[in-house]
């Protein structure tokens, strides 16, 4: 059974107790984001350490700019040696892909969604655009799209990519060229979806947003407890004077009796 039958199949099974699919897509989002909380979590600590690791990492860059195998093995072996991975980020991203191209596949397939209405006056229709508002058709320049109605899911999506974009983790770049492109990333990013899915159906456009959302808190409470348990293991260590050449040293435990 292929992942849009079996996603299909669970929507169906939770319609049964509900009747409402616009809920059920929003119960999708939170059990899907539960599966994938450990993954997303291990993300977030990796994407922490690979911003602390950035000078280091331009350092190994600039001293092994002409030798490019060997700076990408200095490289790995310092994530390796800090358990970060420049992977990670993208990963729950990547696993959530699969589940929203299934999604569209099930919503187009499936009759019962064909009508279905999540809200009273706005998304009528899970198997089309929300359409808060309906205008006569406009073509979009140089685009050649032709337009009739403001559809507010992709742009809360948007919103919702921004914020996500905003409490991401970032590499404080020594190069100008890196910094660009991390700013450009930021940008991209939440115009990048809202217009490639201005016109999809709203029940995967609500999951998305949804989703998203549901993701920038999930980042906040991660990043929180990240920045919690640094502060905590800071504590415990002795600052760095000039006795100690600059280094951190953690404490000795002090004898019960002296000899």
């Amino acid at each position: 059974m292929c992942i849009r039958d079996r996603i299909l199949g669970v929507m169906k099974w939770m319609y049964g107790f509900i009747g409402n699919y616009g809920v059920v897509i929003i119960i999708l989002v939170f059990l899907i984001r539960l599966i994938l909380h450990p993954v997303t979590k291990k993300s977030q600590v990796s994407m922490s350490k690979l911003s602390k690791l950035a000078p280091k990492a331009e350092e190994i860059r600039k001293r092994y700019a002409s030798n490019k195998v060997e700076m990408n093995r200095q490289l790995m072996a310092l994530y390796r040696e800090h358990g970060a991975s420049p992977i990670m980020g993208m990963l729950p991203m990547m696993l959530q892909m699969p589940i929203w191209i299934a999604l569209y596949s099930a919503i187009y397939a499936s009759i019962e969604l064909r009508g279905a209405a999540f809200l009273p006056v706005w998304i009528t229709d899970l198997s089309a655009p929300d359409a808060l508002v309906r205008f006569a058709t406009i073509t979009v320049p140089l685009l050649g799209w032709r337009i009739d109605s403001l559809n507010l899911l992709p742009i809360l999506m948007g919103l919702a990519f921004y914020l996500q974009q905003k409490l991401m983790p970032t590499q404080a770049a020594a190069n100008p060229q890196v910094a660009q492109q991390q700013k450009m990333m930021m940008i991209m990013l939440p115009i990048f979806f809202p217009l490639l899915l201005y016109k999809a159906p709203s029940g995967l456009n609500l999951y998305i947003m949804a989703s998203t959302f549901a993701g920038v808190i999930e980042q906040y409470i991660i990043r929180k407890h990240i920045q919690e348990k640094e502060q905590a293991e800071a504590q415990r260590l002795v600052p760095t004077t000039s006795k100690t050449g600059g280094k951190v040293k953690k404490k000795k435990p002090k004898p019960f009796y002296r000899i």
